[in-house]
């Protein structure tokens, strides 16, 4: 049995009341809103990566740190010479 409007709290009621206005909509205008919401939160992530991401290359600098103090097994010195060099000549480093 389903709980009586009188009974919802606060939260509850505008959970349900965005519910309805969403079953109301019509199948265009529900691909236009979930579209939105989609592009909404690509962009968002867009431009959170992009201010998390430092210009100086520090990401580059720390993971060749990493990879020259951790033993990893078939990433030897030779390995970590080319990605130096990889890095310096693209401009990461």
């Amino acid at each position: 049995m389903a709980k009586r409007s009188c009974r919802r709290t606060t939260d509850e009621n505008l959970i349900h009341k965005k519910a309805v206005e969403m079953r109301k909509k019509t199948d265009e205008q529900l691909v236009h809103y979930v579209e939105d919401r989609v592009e909404k939160a690509r962009s968002e992530g867009f431009n959170c990566g992009k201010a998390s991401v430092s210009k100086t290359g520090e990401g580059a600098k720390e993971f060749i740190a990493f990879l020259q103090l951790n033993k990893i097994p078939g990433i030897g010195a030779v390995t970590i010479n080319k990605l130096i060099k990889v890095a310096e000549e693209n401009g990461y480093l």
